[in-house]
Formats: structure tokens, sequence, C-alpha cells
């Protein structure tokens, strides 16, 4: 056996471990809520991440590494899971089991302090944990050591290749743009109006039929399910395994519907994955900006589109009658696409989307570089949040509080976000040029075309290719937000009487 395969048999196991470390996430997001303690969760899952660590760092590893670089015939798969194996390890090995062992409890453990305080709007309730969080990922970046800066130390373990300039510099120059193009919106005197999406709408209609959305949409029910959460995701479970899960609101519509066709979008991705990758390292999406570039165009590009609705109306007449059943189809639609600056960063529109993520991209990297401390975090929130949205949250739940991330540890992942807006409206783009009969499957229920398009420029692929070579090679530029500019102009002008 050459050693190439010999690391792939053995990565095996560890991909399966992380497996079993998601089964972990998913039954405490999804059975656990409300659970008072979850101590006896925490060291199980540290327990699983001190296995994974021994596994990667031992010395097996880093001696079939040296060897199979020096093979000269690995073919495309064997040399991308050669680049991933290595990367891997080069990471384990900087971090002491001691330190990733704490993290993974931490993650845990924070997490039920971020719920309590979220419920009481009290950040207070969780400022403890998250200063201990932030303290062990600036030690975990200072010991990573992959950057000049810490905070691209950190996003790069979300979005490979990338740094904090580099994203910067596509943040920048839209940020002002983005804020301009709001506000020559919100000047129109023909601005939506979105009080039927505020309605009584029963939660468990909603969650059948987000269910009912998701199967149209060709999310395999046998390989997957749907459930509820606090914050929704999308997680694997084993490579034929994925579920996602949703929440609903009673009194906002959009919350249930169009974050259940956001994670479907992330979990198609996962399940398009060629066989020939599965229970390998190279068998999940290759950059969350990639990701979210899979979910946002779900998401926006078809499921906020006219021609979506124009299937999809008549159904939810029937699931709401009495609140849908003579309220116009062109007004619902320009009701899902009101633009305003609002709270909540998973239920913002297209447009103020990028400024919620600009926002928290600006914070952490203050935060990492301790030019900010985590006690000042409410009130910075706030003041930036009025300079970018003119809006200032009313408590921590709507504020510093709304996202889960932080209590994970999982700071540098916030930037993704936007970027998967970026890099979402590049690839729809393409896949217009190539099937310009897309919208029009839309208006007939039928999703196929965009997805196996999907399938054969992006999920198949797995971890073959970089974030940056996969743009290239699916649209032959790098990325280039002109796209998303071009996108949301053509799209809410119109809306707006423009």
């Amino acid at each position: 056996m050459s050693e190439i395969k010999e690391l792939r048999a053995y990565f095996e196991d560890i991909i399966r471990l992380n497996y079993i470390q998601a089964v972990l996430g998913w039954d405490q997001e999804v059975n656990m809520q409300n659970y008072k303690s979850l101590e006896g969760r925490s060291k199980q899952v540290s327990l699983i991440e001190k296995l994974i660590h021994k596994k990667v760092t031992s010395e097996k590893v880093g001696k079939l590494i040296k060897k199979a670089e020096k093979l000269s015939n690995l073919n495309e798969i064997e040399s991308a899971m050669l680049r991933e194996i290595k990367r891997e390890y080069d990471l384990a090995t900087k971090l002491p089991e001691e330190l990733v062992t704490e993290i993974a409890e931490m993650s845990i453990l924070a997490a039920k302090d971020w719920r309590e305080a979220r419920s009481k709007k009290d950040f207070s309730i969780f400022q403890k944990m998250l200063e201990k969080s932030v303290d062990l990922q600036k030690e975990k970046a200072r010991r990573l050591d992959t950057h000049p800066d810490m905070y691209s130390t950190l996003i790069d373990l979300y979005e490979p290749g990338a740094t904090y300039n580099w994203i910067a510099n596509v943040f920048n120059p839209i940020k002002p743009k983005l804020i301009d193009f709001v506000k020559k919106l919100n000047s129109s005197s023909n601005k939506p109006d979105d009080s039927i999406l505020r309605k009584h709408y029963d939660p468990n209609k909603q969650f059948e039929l987000s269910f009912e959305i998701i199967k149209n949409l060709n999310y395999d029910l046998g390989y997957g399910r749907q459930d509820r959460s606090t914050h929704p995701f999308t997680s694997s479970l084993a490579s034929m395994d994925t579920r996602i899960t949703t929440r609903t609101t009673e009194n906002y519509l959009n919350e249930c519907i169009f974050g259940t066709i956001h994670e479907c979008g992330h979990a198609l991705y996962e399940m398009g994955i060629k066989k020939e990758l599965h229970d390998t390292i190279l068998c999940e999406g290759t950059s969350m900006g990639i990701h979210e570039s899979q979910s946002r165009m779900w998401e926006n590009f078809v499921g906020r589109s006219k021609e979506f609705w124009r299937y999809w109306y008549p159904t939810f007449q029937k699931y709401f009658p009495e609140i849908l059943k003579d309220y116009p189809i062109e007004e619902f639609y320009r009701a899902i696409n009101i633009v305003q600056p609002s709270f909540i960063r998973v239920n913002a529109d297209e447009v103020t989307y990028g400024l919620h993520v600009i926002l928290r991209f600006e914070i952490e990297k203050d935060l990492i570089e301790d030019k900010i401390q985590v006690n000042e975090l409410p009130e910075l929130w706030n003041s930036k949040f009025e300079e970018l949205l003119g809006i200032i949250p009313p408590d921590d739940a709507l504020g510093v509080l709304q996202d889960i991330h932080w209590s994970m540890g999982a700071i540098g992942y916030f930037p993704t976000y936007f970027l998967g807006n970026l890099y979402g409206a590049q690839i729809y783009n393409d896949a217009l040029k190539k099937y310009p009969s897309l919208p029009e499957d839309y208006k007939n229920g039928e999703f196929s075309n965009l997805l196996n398009y999907l399938r054969e420029k992006v999920h198949q692929h797995g971890k073959i290719y970089r974030a940056h070579e996969l743009i290239q090679k699916i649209t032959g530029e790098k990325l280039n937000p002109k796209y998303f500019e071009e996108y949301i102009e053509k799209k809410f002008l119109p809306i707006y009487g423009f």
C-alpha cells in the first residue's frame, strides 16, 4: 500500500470520529435545548476532540506525509488529499492537547450561558464565559501563527487562504455603496409593506410547509431530516447523512421559510459530493464562503425570486387561507423583498445583510487585537449598528447576543457569510448564462437544472479545489463583487419604483 493510500485509510477513522462529534452536537441543539446541565455533554465532546487530536498528531502521520510528498504520480484527488492532511497535521501539532480539549469543553458550556443570557436579554450572564472563550481563541491564534496577524490566522480556519487584508479590500469599497443604496431605496415613495408577514402563522403549519418546500428542492429525506433548534444549522453526521434544522416564529413568516431554504442549500452541497470522496478529508465544502454561496443562492436568488412565488404562492394560500387568500401575489413578493434596517442578521434582507456581517468583521478584529474588551461589546455593538444601519437594538437579545458563534469559539467565521453572497452572485450569473431558462423552471416548480449545474460545478468536488481556484474554474475570473452589485440594482430598483 502506498503512503497516500495508507494516509487515506488512517484518516477514515478520524473522519468518523468527527461525525460522532457532529452527532453529539446535533443532539445537543435539537434535543437538549432546555437542559439545565450540559457538563456531561461537554466532557464527551472534549474526549472526542482529544482522541481526534491524538490521532492527527501521531508520529505515524508525520512520517507518512514526508514519504507521500516524495511521490510523483499522485492524481488530482490524491494531491488534494495530501494537501489537506498536511494542513490538518501542521495545525494540530502546534496546539497542545490541553488547549484543544479546553476549547471543546468551553464551546458547550458557553453555549448554555449564551442561551440563558439571550432568553433574559442580559449580556452580563454570558460575559465571563465569553471572556474565557475569546482568551482561548487568542491563545489558539498565537500558537498556530499562520499569518502576521491573529485575526487572519482565525479566518483561515474557515476560509483557507483568506486574510483580514484581502477581505477588507473586498468589503471596504462595497460598504458605502450598500449604505447609500439603502438610503436611496428608503427615499422611495413606493416602499413595500411587509405587515402581511407579521400576522399569526401557525408554527406547526409553517414547519409542515417548509418541509414540503425542501422536498421539492430535491433534499433527499432518505439521507437527511429536518428538526427545530434555537439557531438553524446544517450538520453532516456521516457521508450519507446530512441534517438541517429551522426555527418557527409565530408572528414572522420569513424566519422559518427562508431559514429552511437557506439550510437546505447547505445540505444540497454536502449531499452532492461525489462518492469517491466519501469518508475522506475532502468530503465537505471547500470553505465556509463557498458553502454560504450555496445557501444564500437558494434562499435569495431562487427563494426570493418572482418566479419561485408564481409556483409556491397558491400553496401558501392553501396553508394560510385566512391571511393570504385575497392578498395579491405582487404585494407578497414585494413584502418578502423589503429592504430596511433590522436587528437580526439571519432575517436581514439581501442588501443590509452585508452590513450586519461587516459590523461583526470589524468588531472581531478589534476584539482579537485587544483594542476592545468583552465588557465593552454591548455598547460598541449598538453604536456601530447605528452607524451602519441607522437603528439601535433595544436590548442585548436583539443586539450583541443574537448569534451563537462566539459562544462556540467561532471567531473568524462571520466574514464568510458576506463572501458567500458575493461568490453566490458570481456563480449564479454563470448558471444563468449557461441555462437562461432557469427562472422559467422555477415557475413550474422545477429546480433540478440549477441543482445539476451546481452538482457539476461546485458540489461534487468537495475540498479538491480551494475557494479561489474553484471560483476561477467556474467563472473564469477571481472573486468579483460587481456581480452582486449589479444583481441588487437590477432586482430592487424596480421593486421600489425606480
